[in-house]
């Protein structure tokens, strides 16, 4: 857990740190960001506390380990080969009982003290001194939730209160850190006080009588105290990015930093790897699409090989490519906001589609179809086409029957074209039983049969060995001038005809002039579908 020193606030007890519902051993590694003088723990839990746990601490960013102190309700069970306390010495690794009982049931503390008052301490310098209240900077704590003889079920929560101060008193008693940079002064030695020489005004602390040391601090590197202040140079709050100079208990960060030591980026923002820690311009701006990206467009602040960061990379969203997480990937369409996952996957039938058929516009999500499909989707065939298919053109032509089908319209799945009566077969090809097909010149009107003038029949045989070119008995031959007048009683229905004269010429010549010319029994109803035929229309 990192961003944890901070000074007490009004509520110290507003918030809890709580651990996963029913996992029983637990371990809490806190970033302390910087080294401190570790003097007592206070635990305080929202619940039971711990069957059984451990302390330990690290002075060299969690390579190596120590163990301060085991807690356990049965020690005997969950430490075997641990000595049952209360420890002798300052040193001693021991075992203690008294912080592991049911009651209370919450806000219960666990406390440790590095320098127990209890045990007398003959040389405050000597190495057991020294190796017990070195510089910390990572703590950690492995809890065992498992409530060995105590039926008790659940999570915990609780709350740690670290104590340790630095940059000056107290480490061993009486010693003056002065920012990691000081050594005891040679002087008589005082009672009550510490001074670090250099610091305007002087830096005091109380100390423990008998055993405090004058301090010789190089120039410049001493602080007005503060809790938990870090322990690097003071270089305008080790980063140039602090107008307060002097270091007080609270920092305030400029160009988009923050932490204790304005030494990391806020969020949006990344280190720039090309720009110098001290520039204004260190922390560059994240440069993601916040649509496509996770947590709103925020970017890696900065590089760890190890976790795969890479300072300015954006984190997309699952369905989202791209280095600013401004598109969809293949397959996908849509970007949005409000989609957990970024975009849409494409709904398009492979059948109807081209090459890939996951592929859509990332926009629209409209599908890329062959030459004879349609729809959004690919999923229908084009008008007078059926039968979608994974063939090359994807649909078949409908081909329904000129004469049998009312159009050349058909269904996209059988392809049956729409028949008329008495009609059938899929393209209305076949005649229903009972009934014929007639012939577009069914209603055949013979000249031999009609009105002359200026004419004469003349009968013909047909020939034996083919069909004749001719209908009825022969022909009516007509003179230059000569007319012939039909008589037409037998038509179904008014509509649109086309009227067809076969002839065959006596000469080679072609006919100068013919003339056609309707004769009506009456004038044509407005109503009918011959409604809007003039007069004009019936001479050609």
């Amino acid at each position: 857990i990192e961003n944890v020193v901070t000074s007490f606030a009004p509520r110290p007890k507003k918030a809890w740190w709580q651990s996963e519902n029913g996992v029983e051993h637990v371990s809490i590694q806190l970033d302390l960001e910087a080294e401190f003088h570790f003097t007592h723990l206070i635990m305080t839990f929202k619940t039971f506390r711990p069957a059984a746990m451990l302390v330990e601490r690290s002075a060299d960013f969690g390579h190596t380990w120590k163990v301060y102190r085991y807690f356990a309700y049965d020690c005997a069970a969950s430490f075997p080969r641990v000595p049952h306390g209360p420890p002798r010495r300052i040193d001693d690794v021991v075992c203690e009982s008294r912080y592991s009982d049911i009651e209370p049931s919450t806000e219960g503390e666990v406390i440790y003290r590095v320098l127990d008052p209890a045990i007398p301490i003959r040389d405050p310098y000597s190495p057991a001194i020294q190796s017990e209240t070195q510089w910390v900077n990572h703590p950690r704590l492995n809890l065992d939730w498992e409530q060995e003889g105590r039926n008790l079920q659940g999570r915990a929560a609780g709350k740690l209160q670290f104590w340790g101060n630095h940059p000056v008193f107290p480490g061993p008693p009486g010693s003056c850190l002065c920012c990691g940079s000081a050594e005891p002064s040679p002087h008589t030695a005082r009672l009550y006080t510490a001074t670090c020489v250099g610091a305007e005004p002087p830096q005091l602390r109380t100390a423990q009588r008998g055993h405090v040391q004058p301090c010789a601090c190089e120039p410049n590197h001493a602080q007005p105290w503060a809790n938990t202040v870090s322990s690097e140079p003071p270089t305008a709050s080790c980063t140039m990015h602090s107008p307060d100079q002097l270091f007080p208990a609270e920092v305030s960060c400029e160009h988009n930093t923050m932490g204790r030591r304005c030494h990391l980026c806020k969020p949006f923002y990344y280190r720039h790897p090309r720009s110098d820690i001290r520039s204004p311009t260190a922390c560059a701006p994240c440069d993601c699409d916040p649509a496509g990206s996770l947590d709103g467009g925020a970017c890696d602040g900065h590089t760890d090989v190890a976790l795969g960061m890479i300072a300015g990379q954006c984190r997309c969203k699952e369905h989202v490519a791209g280095p600013r997480c401004d598109r969809c990937k293949p397959g996908f369409f849509g970007l949005s906001t409000d989609n957990p996952q970024g975009c849409r996957r494409c709904q398009c039938d492979p059948r109807g589609t081209v090459a890939d058929g996951s592929r859509c516009d990332p926009v629209s999500g409209e599908c890329f179809c062959k030459r004879l499909v349609t729809g959004h989707s690919c999923n229908q065939c084009l008008p007078q086409h059926w039968g979608l298919s994974h063939d090359l053109p994807g649909c078949r032509p409908c081909d329904c029957d000129v004469g049998g089908a009312r159009n050349n319209l058909c269904a996209m799945g059988t392809g049956q074209c729409q028949c008329r009566s008495h009609v059938i077969g899929r393209q209305c090809e076949q005649v229903e039983t009972g009934f014929y097909r007639i012939n577009l010149d069914h209603y055949t009107y013979e000249a031999e049969d009609a009105r002359l003038h200026q004419g004469s029949v003349v009968e013909r045989e047909p020939p034996p060995d083919r069909p004749g070119s001719w209908t009825g008995t022969g022909f009516a031959h007509m003179l230059e001038g000569g007319w012939v007048e039909f008589h037409v009683s037998d038509v179904p229905f008014s509509t649109e005809y086309d009227v067809i004269i076969r002839y065959e010429p006596q000469h080679p010549e072609a006919w100068q002039e013919v003339r056609l010319k309707v004769l009506r029994p009456s004038a044509v109803s407005a109503s009918s579908p011959c409604g809007n035929t003039i007069p004009a229309d019936d001479q050609l």
